[in-house]
């Protein structure tokens, strides 16, 4: 879980009053804290619409990790073009096997741009996850105002919500109300 927590917050930076990564200075403090780019790196527009491109992208992909798919009724905010755009970006984020690593591993293709190789690293901790069973665990919130990233801990996996005090319990709400109506 560890590796995912940071993928977790990655996709947890849009938020329903705002988004953590929407220009370039809020990307560079964002990458910057969690050492994904040095600190003098330059960045650019270009690399905030890549950024959230792949954010959304892994919360198309995690949306999918829920029991039943989450509906995507108009307005939700998960855009079904999002894992096709993910697709397309992850040409550009190329890994390669790092065999001089103790262990082994993915790493990003040497000469990327840095917002391309933070993006590579993360991609990386995806394939890392489904390769350990644990990426099935990240899920998105199944309430549709939320879509917020979570690690299901249950030990069946069945968790729905980020939270049953709050998304579980306005979906339980309106289910009784709709079953109270004639």
């Amino acid at each position: 879980m560890a590796s995912l927590g940071l993928i977790e917050e990655f996709i947890n930076t849009r938020m329903a009053d705002g988004d953590a990564i929407a220009s370039v200075p809020d990307l560079t403090s964002w990458l910057t804290a969690r050492d994904l780019v040095p600190g003098a790196a330059t960045l650019s527009g270009a690399d905030v619409a890549r950024a959230t491109s792949v954010r959304e992208g892994l919360r198309a992909l995690i949306a999918a990790n829920n029991a039943d798919p989450v509906p995507s009724p108009r307005g939700d905010g998960l855009s079904p073009s999002a894992r096709d755009d993910l697709a397309a970006l992850t040409e550009r984020l190329p890994l390669i096997v790092d065999v001089d690593a103790r262990p082994p591993g993915l790493v990003p293709r040497p000469g990327l741009p840095a917002v391309d190789s933070a993006l590579a690293r993360m991609l990386a901790t995806v394939v890392l996850a489904v390769a350990d069973g644990t990426w099935a665990r990240l899920k998105a919130c199944r309430e549709p105002s939320c879509r917020w990233a979570y690690y299901d801990q249950s030990r069946n996996r069945s968790r729905s919500w980020c939270s049953m005090d709050l998304c579980g319990n306005r979906a339980k709400a309106r289910a009784f109300y709709n079953r109270s109506q004639p």
